[in-house]
């Protein structure tokens, strides 16, 4: 089994990582979970993790502070170490171009489904199981932010992410037939258009969530969801719990 350590500052989320996954299926273990950096390179010292997690935004040592010192730790300068996977609330992709010097297996956009680390867990399974994988692993490639096209597409959607958004209306923007410009973002990034925009409107209700009393109708509206009970439907799909049990499960912690 290779062992994964998981970093998240969000209590409710970290649980999460604990009972949705099924490591084991993919021949992983999660031999420790910390909700800081520090807590994080203290654990990762003890348990010498194969694959880690980590959240970019946190109290303390920082996600790219973290990895870096997991690189310097193992072979400076060489991407030696654990396979490392950024994941984050923000769709700032300034942190990835960070972190491309400490070798990062993957960015993800929270909030994160277990369908979608499942599918990562067997990539990294299969991958390894390949003849000369580790070697060429070591050989270089870092996780590039999207450019061109669909750069210009996630600066647009970041920016209007709260209203309606049509493919065509992004086809014309960057010059692309709108089945192209679905087909080219979809291998970009692991999401559709769509997918991306839904991500970008939770991502923002999970925090208006934890930091707001507004109402869910209110928080919905205010995201593009003209039907609560849409958002709501959506919210469930991807986080897990409605919009109410999240709100309720943050406070209790």
């Amino acid at each position: 089994m290779r062992k994964v350590l998981v970093v998240d500052d969000e209590p409710y989320m970290l649980e999460g990582w604990k009972t949705m996954i099924d490591w084991n299926a993919y021949g992983f273990e999660l031999c420790a979970a910390a909700s800081d950096g520090e807590e994080a390179l203290k654990l990762a010292d003890a348990t010498q993790p194969d694959l880690v997690f980590t959240d970019i935004r946190m109290p303390g040592i920082d996600g790219i502070d973290l990895i870096r010192k997991l690189r310097e730790k193992r072979h400076p300068g060489s991407g030696g170490g654990p396979k490392i996977v950024i994941m984050s609330g923000y769709p700032v992709f300034d942190y990835v171009r960070r972190a491309m010097p400490y070798k990062i297996e993957r960015y993800m956009l929270k909030p994160l489904i277990p369908e979608e680390i499942h599918g990562l867990l067997s990539e990294l399974a299969a991958s390894r199981e390949a003849p000369g994988a580790d070697a060429a692993a070591d050989a270089g490639g870092t996780a590039e932010p999207p450019g061109g096209a669909v750069g210009r597409v996630i600066e647009y959607v970041k920016e209007h992410y709260r209203e309606t958004i049509r493919i065509s209306r992004l086809a014309r923007l960057v010059g692309h037939h709108p089945v192209y410009l679905g087909q080219l973002f979809k291998q970009k990034t692991g999401y559709s258009i769509p997918e991306y925009v839904h991500r970008l409107r939770i991502a923002e209700a999970r925090k208006l969530l934890r930091r707001t009393n507004h109402k869910i109708a209110y928080i919905a509206q205010q995201l593009g969801y003209h039907d609560p009970d849409a958002f709501t439907g959506k919210f469930k799909a991807m986080v897990g719990v409605t919009p109410s049990e999240y709100r309720s499960g943050v406070r209790q912690d």
